[in-house]
């Protein structure tokens, strides 16, 4: 069962480490490989406290667990950074040092200094690394839901990949957290009861905890520009909080608007899986920042809603056009923008009060 560790250990050192030192990496990927080698060496030391040095697992354990509170606030730095919340480090980012100075401090050093330490230190140790990984699981899916609630007013899709691959692996710690909670506080009483169930809690575990890295290394070498769209609209967004938020004049109003219908008569851009608002800012010459500042404030709605609105005309025009008789409603919705059906259907429902079957043979009868 050891053997699952040592095969997210050293695949992750390796992918850490080519991240680390590949200079074509920007920041933000640099930061997921020290992330992922910090995390994975972790797992290595604990791998040699279970397998090797069996003698000496549980001053291997504690000080693998150092690493713990090292790759979670990397990690939470990762995703600001990719979010937009941060454009760099800065001094004030080093308060996310205390974890890591405090674990080193009362536990890893005291394995040095100390012989025979007492069962109750190993509990406090593993408490404490516990607890600073719930608090960053928490940030970062607080960081991760805000940005969802953002991306409405930049995006299309906001079940993309962009947030949903990132979301999973925070609920993969989180449940490694439960699981790890769950076990330690009332697995004394299972543990007598159920003589098999510490072999299922670790072989559980190991495997949550492998499959972390194996998330991140294939979405990171499957989608090397998973987050280039986002860069942009980030961009954007740092240069609307630079911005004084005041209206746009009626002047400018009227050219962003005459500018808006023409495109999208001629071009459809909407028809584009992946339109966002940066994209469609580039193709009327329009900061994207103003772009969404005139679709909230003039249109009363969000970008999202915007586009998807304008998917739906297209899909209700293509329902009632013979031409397309021979299309099912995915393939229409598809040929309309939308990249989901469940995206799609609800959307539909919502601005026509009708799934589109219903639609589609109320035009028939």
């Amino acid at each position: 069962m050891n053997l699952i560790i040592a095969l997210g250990a050293f695949p992750g050192l390796i992918f850490g480490v080519i991240k680390i030192l590949n200079k074509k990496e920007d920041l933000s990927n640099k930061t997921l490989g020290f992330a992922i080698f910090f995390y994975s060496l972790m797992l290595l030391l604990a791998f040699l406290g279970k397998q090797v040095f069996t003698a000496h697992a549980k001053e291997l354990i504690v000080a693998a667990n150092l690493f713990i509170p090292v790759s979670l606030p990397v990690f939470y730095f990762y995703i600001l950074l990719i979010t937009g919340s941060i454009e760099n480090f800065s001094a004030k980012n080093l308060k996310h040092c205390i974890p890591f100075a405090g674990y080193a401090l009362f536990f890893t050093i005291p394995l040095f200094l100390f012989d025979d330490l007492s069962d109750l230190f190993f509990r406090i140790s593993f408490a404490y690394t516990l607890s600073v990984s719930s608090a960053y699981s928490i940030l970062m899916l607080r960081e991760i839901i805000a940005y969802q609630k953002k991306m409405v007013n930049y995006s299309t899709d906001e079940n993309s990949a962009t947030v949903f691959w990132i979301k999973i692996s925070v609920f993969v710690w989180i449940f490694i957290n439960i699981l790890q909670f769950f076990f330690v506080a009332i697995g004394g009483h299972f543990v007598s009861n159920y003589p098999a169930l510490p072999l299922i809690h670790g072989f559980i575990l190991n495997i949550a905890t492998v499959s972390w890295i194996y998330i991140f290394a294939y979405f990171a070498i499957s989608h090397p520009d998973i987050f280039a769209q986002s860069k942009k609209m980030t961009a954007s967004l740092n240069e609307e909080k630079s911005t004084a938020q005041s209206s746009i004049n009626n002047e400018y109003s009227e050219i962003i608007a005459s500018r808006l219908k023409k495109i999208i008569k001629e071009k459809k851009p909407y028809l584009d899986h992946d339109i966002n608002i940066a994209t469609l800012g580039e193709m009327i010459n329009v900061q994207p920042y103003l772009l969404g500042r005139f679709i909230n404030s003039k249109l009363n709605k969000n970008f999202m809603t915007y586009i998807n609105e304008l998917r739906i005309q297209e899909v209700t025009s293509m329902f009632a056009n013979p031409e397309f008789d021979d299309k099912t409603i995915l393939e229409i919705s598809l040929l309309a923008g939308f990249k989901s059906k469940s995206a799609f259907n609800n959307f539909f429902k919502k601005s026509t009060g009708q799934t589109p079957l219903q639609y589609r043979k109320s035009l028939k009868s």
